[in-house]
């Protein structure tokens, strides 16, 4: 999975921030399952719409469905630019 963008969706009162990150390619049951590198990944291939969770670095999640091309990132207040990296680097 590549990375090609990525856009700030809404603040939270908590003061995480929230974007939508998209990729040159939809989701796959692949691409969805290497994401346990980053963190605890629950995936719910059973629901009509295959649904996917990671709580990774920082407390930083990853939400998404399987078949589209972006997901929604919500990271923590608490070190924001490493949470970032991390995960920007794993979509290079």
């Amino acid at each position: 999975m590549k990375l090609v963008g990525k856009v700030k969706v809404e603040d939270c009162f908590d003061g995480s921030s929230v974007y939508r990150y998209f990729f040159e390619a939809a989701w796959g049951r692949e691409d969805i399952r290497g994401l346990q590198a980053l963190g605890r990944l629950e995936y719910y291939p059973d629901f009509p719409r295959p649904f996917f969770r990671l709580i990774g670095p920082g407390g930083a999640q990853l939400r998404g469905v399987e078949g589209e091309d972006s997901c929604q990132v919500v990271l923590p207040r608490q070190g924001r630019e490493e949470v970032i990296a991390r995960l920007e680097r794993h979509f290079l």
